[in-house]
């Protein structure tokens, strides 16, 4: 899969907007040609609900509706400058449901870091020195030198703060009367278990499907595990090859 799909003629690298053309491919390359969301055994299609936390600009949310053409996407994205280029880049796709606010344990406003210049980053728990850091170790190991990377990061991660709203899950699943949720998708750095956490004990068995990208501090890989493993999924743990030294892992849960 390259992006395109024949029989539609939806191109994601053609349709899509970002503000930096390299932070948008390198997300279809990830989310449509590596098929990231979409391993060991997960699989969406027509008719399926899935549900899109962490949108971004909405490269997901357009792969999802636009290429697998599921019934609905449900899709999430609290920072403001996000949340604009997410509309525009679903616009054509009746299936997708915007939100501009974020999931999490609790109602509440919440200062978000945003970076123009790594937006898939931005987040509550952003450390502008951390994450420069994580993306300069997965260049170094592709095998940039360091005057390459410092030339692509420099400006990378200059932080703006912005105030954003979240909601837990379980309050929009009642506020919308999401009957289903054929696929749970988190990528939100570092909130994944904030995430999880709001989602009531009546809620979990209306969900089929997990994947998860989940940050390994503190326990947190385990935590998720445990979490989802108790709720009766077969859970597996995988790791891009170019996030090897990185705690960056994605968990796969399926029922």
């Amino acid at each position: 899969m390259t992006g395109t799909d024949e029989d539609s003629g939806f191109d994601l690298k053609r349709d899509l907007v970002h503000r930096d053309i390299s932070q948008l491919l390198f997300q279809v390359s990830e989310i449509v040609d590596d098929r990231t969301y979409l391993q060991h055994g997960v699989e969406v299609g027509p008719d399926d609900v899935v549900v899109d936390v962490g949108a971004n600009v909405g490269v997901a949310a357009a792969f999802f509706a636009g290429i697998c053409e599921v019934g609905e996407v449900h899709s999430f994205e609290p920072i403001p400058q996000n949340y604009e280029l997410l509309l525009q880049n679903v616009s054509k796709l009746p299936a997708v449901r915007t939100y501009p606010f974020g999931l999490s344990d609790r109602a509440r406003t919440e200062t978000f870091t945003y970076y123009e210049g790594a937006a898939a980053m931005s987040s509550a728990y952003a450390d502008p020195e951390r994450d420069r850091d994580l993306v300069g170790t997965v260049l170094a190991d592709l095998g940039l030198s360091q005057e390459e990377i410092a030339a692509r990061l420099d400006e990378s991660f200059e932080p703006v703060s912005v105030e954003c709203e979240l909601r837990p899950l379980s309050a929009v699943i009642d506020e919308r009367g999401i009957a289903a949720i054929d696929l749970l998708k988190i990528d939100v750095e570092r909130a994944e278990l904030d995430v999880l956490a709001g989602i009531e004990e009546r809620h979990w068995p209306l969900v089929r499907q997990v994947v998860a990208e989940v940050h390994d501090e503190g326990g947190g890989l385990q935590r998720a595990r445990t979490e989802l493993a108790s709720r009766g999924f077969s859970v597996v743990v995988d790791q891009d090859e170019r996030m090897r030294r990185t705690g960056v892992f994605v968990v796969y849960a399926r029922r």
